[in-house]
């Protein structure tokens, strides 16, 4: 049985698929792993009426009448091309001034995710977060803005920080040494890929095989050091960190971002809904099986059918 791409969205809370079908051109939406908001981009074509800043769509993608919820986006720009092409940008979030907003705070004695569940209360976001694992004993957001804050605090960690949905996302990539099971999983074998696709590129990066935390510790006013892995060659860390404890998970974190990317890759397929940052597991390949992150997922969606590319690495 044949199915039908098909799509819906909706706008300030009206059904507008019908009008949008009759003059789209080509509909692209790029979902992104990390802290660079999902776009959501539109050409249509006759004399669709231009969007205000800020009107709010609703995204779904699916086959036939089995659809499903992509996100909420904000309409940031719309161009007139001619008198007959209208293209409109909009973005998976509004980066409000709130989110924006310097502000000086310490946090001490707390976890990440009771971190991040502060700074999503203030920005009236839900929290989806699994770092209640980690503790911080001091931390100083200094003259500093949350979405900056917690970009910081992502990279220190190795984690997945974005904002989808009204939802502050901020979870492990890496747990027990694997791709977070947690993480939503999808299977593909390359013999459903399109053509010339997937293709999987080695680099000459370093493989680090263990990542030393060099530190001062002002208390005992001598240098120490925590190594995590085993073997060379070792990555050197220096910080200014506060025991031991934090010495260890920012060793870890950075051995994590030191190897991640050592193998990239993109493949395309007949349209799915498939989200980034979830894992990829990859079959049916000569010799390159087994699993992936999703860096980003890109749809497009026009008269020609509904097709997605992914990228990924390891």
């Amino acid at each position: 049985m044949v199915k039908t791409p098909n799509f819906k969205i909706i706008a300030n809370d009206k059904d507008i698929t019908t009008t949008l079908k009759k003059e789209l051109i080509s509909l692209t939406f790029k979902d992104e792993a990390n802290e660079r908001a999902d776009e959501l981009t539109l050409r249509v074509d006759g004399t669709f009426k231009r969007p205000q800043f800020e009107d709010t769509l609703k995204l779904y993608l699916g086959y036939d009448e089995d659809l499903i919820y992509c996100g909420l986006f904000s309409v940031q720009n719309s161009t007139r091309i001619g008198n007959n092409i209208l293209s409109i940008s909009a973005t998976g979030v509004d980066f409000s001034n709130v989110l924006k907003e310097k502000r000086d705070i310490t946090y001490e004695k707390i976890s990440i995710k009771q971190i991040c569940k502060q700074i999503a209360d203030r920005n009236v976001l839900k929290l989806k977060s699994d770092f209640d694992d980690v503790m911080i004993l001091s931390i100083a957001q200094s003259s500093e803005s949350d979405l900056h804050f917690l970009n910081r605090l992502a990279k220190d960690y190795n984690a997945i920080f974005n904002i989808k949905n009204d939802t502050l996302v901020f979870t492990h990539k890496i747990k027990a040494n694997q791709i977070n099971e947690d993480l939503p999983a999808y299977t593909i074998s390359a013999n459903e890929c399109l053509s010339n696709t997937p293709s999987i590129k080695y680099s000459n990066k370093t493989l680090y095989k263990s990542c030393k935390s060099i530190w001062h510790d002002t208390k005992e006013n001598k240098t120490k050091e925590v190594t995590v892995g085993v073997g060379e060659p070792v990555l050197i860390n220096k910080g200014s960190f506060k025991n031991a404890a934090e010495a260890k998970l920012k060793a870890q974190a950075r051995l994590e971002r030191a190897t991640q990317g050592l193998i990239t890759g993109n493949l395309s397929l007949d349209g799915d809904v498939i989200f980034a940052g979830g894992k990829l597991i990859l079959t049916d390949t000569l010799e390159d099986d087994g699993e992936y992150q999703i860096k980003s997922v890109n749809h497009n969606f026009s008269s020609n059918g509904w097709i997605i590319n992914l990228e990924f690495e390891r």
